[in-house]
């Protein structure tokens, strides 16, 4: 009957209580379909947790390599700091040592501004000396005038002697020659009128140009120990050198050496170059002469020649 009534199956079923076993199983049956959907949604969005976790993960990279890049610049960057530390305490080093120079120049300095401040006192009591013999200069000058106004007056006289004697000169050489020595000795002695005589011409030779100078004669400059310097115009500057006599070449360039050698003493005495230099000879030989002119063109020295004999 179980088998073929159904409805006697179903009561019996009832009965025996097996219609909730089948509800309670349609239950479970139910509660597990939604069990796997629930664990399909659990499983869709452990796929999506595991996407996050690898763009994490990728993004985790990119972060690490950014820091290792920003790890490499600090690195960088403190070496260079280093390095720039190690120029600085160099600079320092160099520094000190210039300042250390500075302070020797200084002291250096001060020494040589001391020096020079009695340098200047030496030269001013120098100066005043000059002056005072300047001021005797001009007064032996007032007394040459005097003398050289009787000088040509001599050699004006001189001059006619010569005049009469010069038909004579055949038959009274020996006398000739003896009246030379003497006027030789007149010169020699007149040596230092001589030098006088160079100041008043070397005035003359610049007033043509257009310059007015007093010349002075026979100063000393302190250069070198001190030089003597016949003829001198402080500016511009010309030096003269005279002279009465000069026998041989040997003394012309002797002559030649000493006025160059007093021009550069000069120039550096007065730190100014030299406008013109004169040597004044007053007799010479014709050979002498001869060398001395071309000399004084080599030089660019004026030539004062007075008189040649053969």
């Amino acid at each position: 009957m179980l088998r073929e009534d159904e409805e006697f199956r179903f009561a019996v079923m009832g009965l025996l209580g097996i219609t909730d076993v089948q509800s309670s199983i349609r239950q479970l049956v139910s509660a597990v379909g939604e069990l796997t959907k629930t664990v399909q949604r659990l499983a869709e969005g452990q796929d999506r947790l595991w996407q996050e976790v690898r763009a994490l993960r990728e993004d985790q990279n990119k972060l690490w390599q950014e820091n290792n890049k920003i790890w490499q610049e600090i690195k960088a960057l403190r070496e260079s700091q280093d390095a720039m530390r190690t120029d600085i305490n160099r600079l320092w080093e160099e520094n000190n040592k210039l300042w250390q120079e500075v302070k020797a120049l200084r002291e250096g300095y001060e020494a040589l501004r001391t020096d020079v401040n009695k340098l200047w006192e030496e030269n001013n009591k120098i100066w005043q000396e000059v002056r005072r013999i300047d001021e005797n200069i001009e007064r032996l000058w007032q007394e040459n005038s005097k003398i050289w106004q009787e000088i040509r007056r001599l050699s004006e006289n001189q001059e006619r002697l010569w005049q009469e004697f010069r038909a004579f000169r055949e038959e009274q050489g020996r006398f000739n020659r003896w009246m030379l020595s003497a006027l030789v000795e007149i010169r020699d002695s007149l040596g230092g009128a001589y030098e006088y005589y160079t100041a008043h011409w070397i005035e003359r030779w610049l007033e043509v140009r257009g310059i007015n100078c007093d010349v002075r004669v026979n100063v000393t400059i302190p250069v070198d120990g001190s030089r003597e310097i016949d003829a001198i115009c402080y500016d511009p500057l010309v030096i003269g050198e005279a002279t009465i006599k000069v026998f041989s070449i040997d003394e012309a360039e002797r002559e030649v050496g000493k006025l160059l050698e007093n021009a550069r003493a000069a120039e550096k005495f007065f730190n100014r170059r030299v406008y013109a230099l004169v040597l004044a000879v007053e007799t010479a030989p014709e050979q002498v002469a001869e060398y001395l002119r071309r000399r004084a063109s080599e030089l660019g020295i004026v030539l004062v020649l007075g008189r040649e004999y053969s």
